[in-house]
């Protein structure tokens, strides 16, 4: 085990977390039965539903659950995975699970005696499964249910338990070798010598006629166009389903996040080129509050600078493509979570094998034509082979004559995508470390309501009179953006009221409502006037509601004694 493991165990026996390989649906269902296992007063397992073939989507509740419960604390929300191929993610969500209840055990922060995380460490538990244990191609979801005649569905042909790419000499072909480097193949121009190849993902063609026209899959679904906001339907925006949550795993999650107003942060996991992206997805900044753009900017930076990841917005990240003149990506979680939730939600695209060999965001965003992205490529294999053979992550796999069953003789191999899609798994775990640090740094920001100032006076004639404050110590308003102040799924600050026994309420009202508390230094002077009875033990008791910034309950003795419990 190594020291940094053996370190961070003390106070609970945790499993580890290797970095070595992409974890199965099995592995990940292990992981977290582990951890909950190993710390029972802190992590709890359960689920947001169940996916479309029956996988669990694992949902892990993380809180000291000795200081109140967690429907009672500021929440946080991270999810991974929500794109098949995008594995990465899923190992960066159970780092910072794991570091939380580590940390947590260890004495090194006392987070989760006031803040409760949900960790949802695979959100697409299907797309993923099939991609870690075939490689195979997959956006979210390939709907592979309704098979159309001469259209080619993905399946391991050469048994070899790999789905990579077939490539087929054909006098139509689109590609052709390339001279630098045999093992690519680039686009077929008028300079291209023969033989040229047409590539197809490897399986078999369904119900196929002979002819040249073969289609690739059936319907492919992006699951983050399938938010609501903004949400269009396809073609106008690729990938988008048939209605906002038509998914069932997005219906669950989205569910989830408008049933628990408790939430003040949500992080989302990606690998694209390495960056951390903020709102706006669709539209300009314009369409963002001018001081909600501030503070969106203020926690972002944290992460890039923790990071070393570009800071961008999300509708920019997209335009900066070769060829896109529209960058904007309508039904996306950015624009969903700030003008739907309120919030300020941030994703951490975690870089691609790109950025590992070398290359940076710019100079990826930076290529103007397909010439000039064949000699990224080149580069990055390149950089492969300078690698530890015995501890680099299995990129290529050589071409291989094989007689396919209907096209006859083709060659297998290319690039593995599950690897090419994220970092390498070693720079992964350094790349979380950063990370998780981004995701303590943001929930300190979190709005903290809180009772101070408690005092009972006795007045004339046995009436006793209370008076406290509620305040928000937060750096965040209860409502977290001013978005968030027009939205009803954020409840203001409130105060419940129960009289104890022997105690007549004299003000005319013991129950208020206080409306949303400003960050830092915005309180509410309250005060009630009672008739005490001699045998009274108990003034009242209160219950106050801060929505974002916690729930608590606070018990008043006739004598002006205090008892604040989370509930």
């Amino acid at each position: 085990m190594m020291q940094e493991e053996m370190d961070m165990s003390a106070g609970y026996d945790l499993p580890e977390l290797p970095f070595e390989h992409f974890f199965s649906y099995d592995e990940v269902s292990g992981f977290v039965r582990d951890l909950a296992a190993a710390a029972p007063d802190v992590v709890e397992l359960g689920s947001l539903g169940v996916s479309r073939e029956g996988r669990k989507i694992h949902l892990l509740t993380i809180t000291n659950r000795a200081t109140g419960s967690a429907r009672a604390k500021p929440a946080y929300v991270i999810q991974g995975n929500l794109h098949a191929a995008e594995l990465s993610g899923t190992h960066a969500a159970l780092y910072t699970a794991l570091h939380l209840v580590a940390d947590h055990g260890a004495g090194r922060q006392d987070l989760l005696n006031e803040v409760v995380f949900y960790v949802i460490p695979r959100l697409n538990p299907d797309g993923a499964e099939f991609v870690v244990s075939t490689s195979g191609q997959c956006r979210s979801r390939t709907d592979r249910s309704r098979r159309r005649p001469n259209t080619l569905y993905q399946e391991d042909v050469n048994g070899d338990g790999l789905i990579l790419s077939m490539r087929q000499v054909h006098p139509d072909g689109t590609f052709a070798v390339d001279p630098a480097d045999p093992r690519l193949l680039i686009r077929r121009t008028k300079e291209s010598r023969g033989p040229y190849y047409r590539v197809f993902p490897e399986g078999l063609v369904h119900d196929w006629d002979g002819s040249d026209r073969i289609s690739v899959e059936g319907r492919s679904f992006d699951w983050n166009r399938n938010w609501s906001y903004d949400w269009r339907p396809e073609p106008e925006q690729w990938g988008a389903g048939d209605f906002p949550f038509s998914e069932p795993e997005m219906r669950a999650m989205a569910g989830f996040l408008h049933d628990r107003r408790e939430i003040f942060g949500i992080l989302g996991y990606h690998t694209g080129p390495n960056a951390m992206l903020r709102a706006p997805s669709t539209g300009s900044e314009d369409d963002i509050d001018g001081a909600d753009l501030g503070v969106m900017d203020e926690i972002a930076g944290i992460g890039a600078k923790l990071t070393g990841f570009p800071l961008i917005p999300v509708v920019k990240y997209h335009m900066v493509r070769p060829g896109v003149k529209d960058g904007n990506l309508r039904g996306h979680f950015h624009n969903f979570g700030y003008h739907h939730l309120g919030l300020f939600v941030y994703e951490f695209e975690l870089g691609t094998l790109v950025n590992s060999a070398g290359i940076s965001t710019r100079d990826v965003f930076a290529t103007r034509n397909q010439a000039e992205y064949e000699a990224l490529m080149r580069k990055v294999l390149s950089w492969w082979d300078g690698q530890d053979e015995r501890r680099r992550d299995p990129v290529f796999q050589a071409w291989t004559p094989f007689e396919h069953p209907q096209l006859g003789p083709v060659e297998i191999g290319g690039l593995l995508l599950r690897h090419m899609a994220g970092p390498t798994l070693p720079e992964l775990r350094d790349i979380a470390a950063k990370t998780y640090r981004f995701t303590l740094e943001h929930a300190a920001y979190r709005p903290k309501v809180r009772v101070e100032d408690i005092g009972v006076d006795e007045l004339a004639g046995g009436i006793r009179r209370l008076r406290l404050r509620v305040a928000n110590r937060g750096q965040l308003p209860t409502h977290v953006s001013r978005k968030g102040r027009t939205l009803r799924r954020m409840e203001p600050v409130s105060v419940d009221f129960k009289a104890g026994n022997g105690v007549r309420l004299l003000s005319w009202e013991g129950h208020r409502m206080l409306g949303h508390l400003g960050p830092l230094t915005d309180s509410r002077l309250l005060e009630w006037f009672f008739e005490v009875s001699p045998e009274a033990k108990t003034l009242c008791e209160l219950t106050v509601r801060g929505g974002t910034g916690g729930t608590r309950q606070v018990v008043i003795g006739v004598d002006g004694s205090a008892r604040i419990n989370r509930l």
